[in-house]
């Protein structure tokens, strides 16, 4: 890693994703460094996807514009844009090597406390694909800025 990428990726991040499907729940826990970017009440988040064996695969970047709209946009071996904006549905095509999938989502919550220092983001959503799946995820996330050392 280049010493512009460590100075870029200022802060620590952990996601906690949990998804709820047919009386099923599967939960994750992400602990990674990424770029964190807070001005005039928008915060920006981006960080690296990385494989099974470790290996940087695309990139993610998550837009808290306000309360009522965040945008996730990933890019690299999965590539999608999704558009959360409390009680309203959007569509998005999620494109993966093995082809592409439509969904549909709608935020039920979107709870921010991200401020010029990091703090939290809390988002929950439904998640249709087609007719036969259907989907309630949470991501709870928390930025804390990395001190220099």
């Amino acid at each position: 890693m280049s010493r512009e990428q460590r100075k870029a990726e200022n802060a620590v991040l952990t996601i906690h994703s949990y998804q709820k499907a047919d009386d099923e729940t599967d939960s994750t826990e992400l602990n990674t460094t990424a770029n964190y970017r807070y001005r005039n009440g928008k915060a920006k988040i981006t960080y690296t996807e990385l494989d099974e064996q470790g290996v940087p695969s695309g990139e993610t970047a998550i837009t808290v514009l306000d309360e009522r709209l965040v945008t996730i946009r990933k890019t690299g071996f999965t590539e999608a844009v999704m558009v959360l904006e409390t009680g309203k549905t959007h569509p998005a095509r999620y494109h993966t090597m093995l082809g592409a999938m439509e969904m549909r989502l709608c935020a039920t919550e979107i709870s921010s406390s991200l401020h010029q220092s990091g703090g939290s983001l809390r988002l929950r959503y439904l998640l249709d694909i087609g007719e036969s799946y259907s989907a309630v995820n949470l991501i709870d996330l928390q930025v804390r800025l990395r001190t220099e050392g």
